[in-house]
């Protein structure tokens, strides 16, 4: 008589694991382990919530214009195919496929009925501006915008998931559609990532030692999450002889790591360092050669510190065939384009169990954003809580020509009867000749059990702009500021997560 026992997967996101068959019978007992299903899946349901407390009508004489408010439904649902085991060799460690699709909508637009009625923008009617979060899309080399109204192309539903991911002994490979993580290209792309690597040294002592050889390539960059939902697009394109084409954004690098962090009596110990030479490209646009360095402490008694210290120089072509719109000497985010300019970006972070601080300064010399860094920028805060009426979608003069910006920022996180509860609050200092911003927010969040998360933040936010420049900036007919004015930016933003 046998008695057979199934253990099954201990994660909703891994919803088909290894089973175990445990077999007893008289005067034995072994364990036959059994290949795993291939099939997996999850998803989430989602809704996020911005509310602005600024709902002044819009005013183009005297550069008067809200904080919009807006509200989102989302939904995500992705499969994955595992084959990693099946095929059984001792060189590859993962071999995964991934698709997934998302689809949401806004059920709130304040710029509805904001007050503008001017023709041929999301301000004559149709869905407003907030598509510029949610929704929009003009076209994937942003073209479709000719005739006059691109908000009627909005899209609803991307595949945002379609790649192989292939992770060996020696190199690693990643192609499709998938969510980048890399540190100047956020949210999802379309391209590819590729890497050969090799450990060096006491590998015992340092287990992190290791030599990484990278490039990335990316035709395409998408959202699909509650607040931000694009479907694909060119983040960048050129003019050929008369034809929009995209060359692609394209990067390359080594990733030289030392030392490594290990698990002590439930902290972490020991120390790290990456150094990273990279060199990002477009064709034609630009080149931005930089440097990124990270230095990671850990004590080992759960106190620890962490340094970031990462730059850039940036060459901007002078107008020319291939982008006779975008080039040195031009203008973007209503200012002045320098052929050469750069950026700096100082993190220091300090741990204390629970608990974590940290400062940063972020500086531009120059127009450094002007054509890099603003689509995957990684500052440590959220610099997209501005207005959607103003130079971009939200985006904050923290990106602006010469612009400096000082923050600190302090939180925890708490494990409690029902779930973690977590909270942050950030302090932002801007000065820039376009505008002065000054900043407090306050996050709170919390992870229920059932795989149910709230979170809401709260921030003020006075935004000051100088005279000379205009805060309707992308909107038509309206014109530069004759005097200074201020405008209370502050909102809230509310998040709904259910995860399966």
């Amino acid at each position: 008589m046998c008695i057979v026992a199934i253990i099954a997967s201990k994660s909703l996101t891994q919803v088909f694991a290894d089973e175990v068959e445990i077999i007893q019978s008289p005067g034995s007992t072994h364990i036959q382990k059994h290949k795993p299903k291939i099939f997996s899946y999850d998803g989430m349901l989602a809704s996020f919530i911005k509310a602005g407390f600024n709902n002044a009508k819009v005013d183009t004489a005297i550069g008067q214009y809200p904080t919009e408010s807006f509200g989102t439904i989302f939904g995500q649902f992705n499969t994955h195919y595992d084959f990693t085991e099946i095929i059984s060799n001792e060189s590859v460690n993962v071999l995964k496929i991934g698709l997934g699709v998302s689809a949401g909508g806004l059920f709130i637009d304040s710029t509805l009925r904001d007050g503008a009625s001017f023709n041929g923008s999301g301000l004559s009617g149709g869905s407003g501006l907030n598509n510029n979060y949610f929704g929009g899309w003009n076209g994937y080399l942003g073209n479709l915008n000719d005739d006059g109204y691109p908000y009627k192309h909005n899209r609803n539903f991307v595949v945002q998931n379609a790649y192989v991911d292939l992770q060996t002994k020696y190199f690693n490979f990643k192609g499709g559609r998938y969510e980048s993580s890399m540190d100047y290209h956020s949210g999802y792309t379309q391209g590819v990532n590729l890497d050969v690597h090799f450990g060096y040294g006491d590998k015992a002592r340092n287990p992190d030692n290791e030599i990484k050889i990278w490039w990335f390539s990316s035709f395409g960059r998408a959202f699909a999450y509650s607040e931000w939902f694009l479907d694909f697009y060119a983040v960048k394109f050129a003019n050929i002889d008369g034809k929009l084409v995209n060359l692609g954004i394209h990067a390359a690098g080594v990733d030289i790591k030392y030392g490594g962090l290990v698990d002590s009596n439930n902290y972490k110990k020991g120390s790290s360092l990456l150094v990273r030479p990279f060199l990002y490209f477009y064709a034609g646009l630009y080149e931005a050669p930089g440097l990124k360095l990270v230095y990671e402490n850990q004590f080992g008694n759960g106190f620890g510190l962490k340094t970031t210290l990462q730059g850039f120089f940036l060459h901007i072509h002078p107008a020319n065939q291939l982008n006779a719109d975008k080039g040195a000497g031009k203008s973007r985010y209503n200012e002045y384009i320098d052929e050469y300019s750069g950026n700096l970006n100082f993190i220091l972070q300090a741990f204390f169990h629970n608990h974590n601080a940290r400062v940063g300064i972020y500086k531009n010399f120059g127009s450094g954003n002007a054509h890099f860094g603003t689509y995957g920028n990684p500052m440590g805060f959220d610099f997209w809580t501005a207005s959607v009426y103003d130079i971009g979608a939200s985006i904050s003069d923290v990106i602006n020509r010469n612009a400096i910006t000082g923050y600190f920022s302090g939180g925890g996180s708490y494990n409690l009867k029902y779930g973690t509860l977590t909270w942050d609050i950030l302090a932002r200092l801007t000065r820039s000749p376009r505008s002065d911003e000054e900043s407090v927010a306050l996050y709170i969040s919390h992870a229920f059990k059932n795989n149910i998360a709230l979170g809401l933040k709260l921030e003020w936010f006075r935004d000051t702009t100088k005279a000379g420049y205009n805060p309707g900036a992308t909107l038509p007919k309206t014109e530069n500021l004759t005097v200074a004015r201020t405008d209370d930016r502050s909102h809230a933003f509310i998040t709904f997560d259910y995860k399966f």
